[in-house]
């Protein structure tokens, strides 16, 4: 017999269209069908959930994050990675790109080789989608919060290993456009399949155009460690925000970016090529305030992509069925996995967030088994 689950009388963002006081049918791990819904058709052991006053949305899709709950992916056991990703799962995050700061080469190695096996051995996680490098090919000058000294030139033979570590799951790697060699390695990634993103950069509006006709598609965390803009130099932040078809990565916790410059990129960027991320540091889940380093740089985030998301909102002027995008459906085609998840359509993974009027995150489902929030 085939395992139905009911939501009913909730309004249905998909986000592509609102459905008022809709119903979503899953059948198993898969979204059925969408609008009206005959349960008197549905065998008795279905669970149903009245979700009336609320608004069912796709399940959040979160490409950069590093940790959580006092944990860094970077230095973890497999046990605490997966309690980590919990706390994101908790928040609405349903999928994920783990994200590794730069490191030795031997480091990066043995985090890439834990990854492969963790969605086997665990439930109840967010589903790794992919494993996200941010470095070690990047600028010194921009290094944020990011341990120089393991900073270096890209090496096609460390590539290699890395693509061969993580069984080809590496989706999208940070470079600097400035770096030797860039150019041909950019070329190199996207060859093999792998999202070029510029980033922790120093380069110039040239040498950042260069990199975009050489095959960058993304922006690491937009404007943040990197050449900002000058009216005689629009520098690498203009470069990729002038650029229509490169996503841009957006920390939208207020801190990271004015509200004014928040609403600068969507004036500017297509709001199809915008997406939301936490970057999250482990302190995620435990603090609410911003983070530094000792030297008192800006260290990721610990702002909920929820929070994020009500945070453009409201910065901005969008409407919310607009912003949602930025979290579901944008990540999803940049990642071309928009035939499973970010958008609310029959035969899509059941991923779901459940959201009050407010937009506060109440219930979350992955692959239709309802997950406890609290």
């Amino acid at each position: 017999m085939p395992d139905y689950t009911l939501l009913k009388d909730c309004d249905i963002y998909t986000p592509l269209r609102v459905i008022k006081n809709g119903s979503i049918l899953i059948q198993g791990e898969v979204i059925d069908r969408i609008g009206a819904v005959d349960e008197s058709k549905l065998p008795s052991q279905a669970r149903v959930f009245n979700f009336k006053n609320k608004l069912a949305v796709p399940g959040f899709i979160d490409i950069h994050l590093h940790g959580g709950g006092g944990i860094d992916f970077l230095d973890a056991s497999d046990e605490l990675i997966v309690k980590a990703l919990r706390i994101h799962l908790k928040n609405g995050t349903t999928a994920v790109l783990p994200s590794l700061m730069t490191a030795s080469h031997g480091q990066v190695l043995k985090v890439l080789e834990k990854f492969i096996d963790i969605q086997r051995d665990f439930k109840d996680i967010p589903e790794i989608i992919g494993i996200n490098l941010e470095g070690p090919y990047i600028s010194k000058e921009k290094s944020g919060a990011q341990r120089t000294r393991y900073i270096r030139k890209p090496s096609l033979t460390e590539m290699r290993e890395y693509i061969q570590a993580s069984k080809g799951h590496i989706k999208i790697m940070t470079i600097a456009p400035e770096a030797i060699g860039a150019v041909g390695f950019i070329r190199f990634l996207t060859e093999e399949g792998i999202i070029p993103s510029a980033g922790h950069t120093n380069a110039s509006y040239d040498q950042t155009i260069k990199a975009v006709n050489s095959g960058i598609r993304l922006a690491t965390h937009l404007f943040n460690a990197m050449r900002g803009i000058a009216h005689r130099e629009p520098g690498a932040a203009g470069a990729l925000l002038l650029s229509d078809d490169v996503y841009a990565e957006v920390v939208a916790d207020g801190i990271h970016l004015h509200p004014s410059i928040l609403d600068l990129i969507v004036r500017v960027k297509p709001i199809e090529k915008i997406i939301l991320v936490t970057d999250a540091t482990k302190f995620y889940g435990l603090r609410k305030g911003p983070s530094f380093t000792p030297e008192g740089k800006l260290y990721g985030s610990n702002t909920e992509l929820g929070v994020a998301l009500k945070n453009m909102v409201q910065f901005t002027g969008l409407p919310f069925q607009k912003v949602l995008m930025t979290v579901t459906l944008n990540p999803a085609k940049l990642l071309n996995i928009q035939k499973r998840k970010g958008l609310l359509k029959r035969g899509r993974d059941a991923d779901m967030v459940i959201l009050d009027k407010e937009l506060n995150v109440k219930e979350v489902f992955v692959k239709g088994k309802r997950i406890p929030t609290n």
